[in-house]
């Protein structure tokens, strides 16, 4: 199936949460304006759903983004991320392409609901630098 445009969700580190649409061209290019940087680095989750955040984002002194990380648990990986994070869908070939209603969804329910007592314990783990968040988490 070919797509001339890709859905996504932005998540940034001050918890606002936008969904877009681009172009399929210059994806790379488009994911990088929208995050605010340089270089990519991805974070494969579940369900073919990836997360595009700036590689660079802790040595240029990005924000910590909880709720990114808190999803990131969530749907199966362990990652602290920081800065605006970018969602997207990947198909059997690794390419991007544009999130479905679905994987929307899935997000969407990730991002509202408080997650579970594992997950929570897997966050605590993954944040322990941040004690604050950890009792928040836990509280």
């Amino acid at each position: 199936m070919t797509t001339t445009t890709i859905r996504t969700i932005q998540v940034r580190a001050d918890g606002h949460i936008t969904e877009h649409t681009f172009s399929t061209e210059g994806t790379g290019a488009q994911l990088c304006q929208l995050i605010g940087c340089d270089l990519l680095d991805v974070v494969g989750l579940v369900d073919g759903i990836d997360l595009f955040v700036d590689d660079e984002g802790i040595n240029r002194g990005a924000a910590l983004n909880l709720p990114a990380t808190v999803l990131a648990h969530v749907l199966g990986t362990s990652a602290v991320l920081f800065g605006t994070a970018i969602a997207v869908n990947v198909d059997e070939e690794g390419e991007t392409i544009g999130l479905t209603d679905d994987q929307v969804a899935r997000i969407g329910a990730a991002m509202r609901q408080r997650p579970d007592p594992e997950t929570v314990e897997a966050l605590a783990h993954s944040l322990s630098p941040f004690p604050g968040i950890v009792a928040m988490l836990r509280g």
